[in-house]
Formats: C-alpha cells, structure tokens, sequence
C-alpha cells in the first residue's frame, strides 16, 4: 500500500489542503473455494476492500495516478510560492537590421539560449529568440533499432521559449514546446521491455509538471517586467 499526504502550510499564496492517496492490491485464495482472487481498496483502513477484475484495477489506477499528478503540483506550486526571487534578466541594446532603430532586449528570465545578436549588434527584431533547454531530461529511448553504445533520443523534452522583441507583442509571452520525433519506433519489445518504457514515461511526464511549474513561474515573471 502506498500513502502520500501533503499539507501546505506556505504563504497565502497557497490555501491550506491535504491530498492522500491509497491503491492497496492483494491477491488470495478465497477460504471457501481456495482458488486465487483479486482484490483492492483505495481506503487507509481497508475499509472497502473488494473482490475486482483486472479492468477494474487499471480504471482505478488511472484516478490514483491523477490524484497523484494533483499532489506533485501541489509541491510545485508550494515549491513555487516559496522560491528566492528571480535573479534580474539579462538587457542589452542592437540595432534592428530592418528599420536601423535600437531593440531594447531583455532576456527571457531562466534563459540559457544562445544570443548571437549581441555579438553581432543588429538583428531582425523577429529572429531574437530566447529559449530556456530541458537540460535535467533523463529520459532517453533506442528509436528505430537505435545501437546502444551510441545512445538513445532524449524523450519528451519540454522546451520554454520567447521571441522578446517580436513586432507582434503575443510572441514575446513565453509558450512551451514538446520535442517530439514523428514517425520513429521503439520497436520489438517482450513484455519486460514494454514494461520499462511504461516506467519511463510514467517518470517523464511526473517531470513534465516540473516544466509546466516553470513555464508559469516564467510567464508570471514576464508579466511583472511588462507591467
């Protein structure tokens, strides 16, 4: 049986709440019949313990993986409402290469994309991009009969960007894009093998929220230094 309980205590930012989760599994020999039975209970006293199909035991694992989802964003948005500010962005000034009038960057907070403009001194106000990496993705798969040795894809990747002097004000709000491989396959998977790309997913989209905390965290942080 597993068990998570969460109180926030943080700043009024967050309002007081508690999120338990309780999936307890079992099979046994029914006493009367002594053949094998499923069972399961999502009470912390077992208190509505019940004889289930495989079905139904999937039906609710996908409520008990919701539930958890709700808890990790709950820490996130704790982990959030408790972080150190920002440091201040980055700011320089180009010229823009079309009309020849000064763009007056500033950076995309979190933003460790590579500026060539400022280098140069002029650009395009539409090619200044800024793009904040998943560098913390761990999650790699063999795609198409990939070799081993030479490593895998990175999974699922979610990238923050902006475009901070784009002519149209919508562009520099920050959005999040998901590195996707159309047309590729994890190919020729026994059970065991499915099993452990279920695994990595299932772990790659608990992070997915880490990056959805902090696309928001950055949109908000946009929206001050517009303000």
């Amino acid at each position: 049986m597993s068990r998570m309980a969460q109180t926030a205590t943080a700043p009024s930012a967050l309002t007081e709440q508690s999120i338990t989760s309780t999936f307890h599994i079992e099979v046994m020999d029914d006493l009367e019949t002594s053949r094998p039975t499923l069972s399961l209970s999502t009470d912390p006293t077992l208190g509505d313990l019940q004889v289930v199909t495989a079905a139904q035991v999937v039906a609710k694992a996908v409520e008990q993986h919701r539930l958890i989802d709700k808890a990790v964003r709950l820490a996130l948005d704790y982990e959030a409402a408790t972080a150190a500010p920002a440091p201040e962005p980055h700011a320089w000034t180009i010229a823009d290469r079309d009309s020849g009038l000064p763009l007056n960057v500033t950076c995309m907070s979190r933003c460790n994309g590579f500026h060539p403009e400022r280098a140069d001194g002029m650009a395009r106000a539409d090619s200044v991009n800024c793009t904040q990496y998943d560098t913390a993705n761990p999650t790699e798969l063999l795609i198409n009969g990939g070799a081993e040795e030479f490593g895998g894809y990175a999974t699922l990747s979610v990238e923050i960007h902006s475009d901070p002097v784009h002519p149209d004000p919508a562009k520099r709000v920050p959005v999040a894009s998901i590195e996707v491989v159309e047309d590729h396959y994890v190919e020729d998977l026994d059970p065991d093998a499915l099993a452990v790309v279920i695994d990595k997913l299932q772990e790659r989209v608990t992070a997915m929220h880490v990056r959805h905390a902090d696309l928001v965290r950055i949109r908000n942080e946009h929206a001050r230094q517009q303000a």
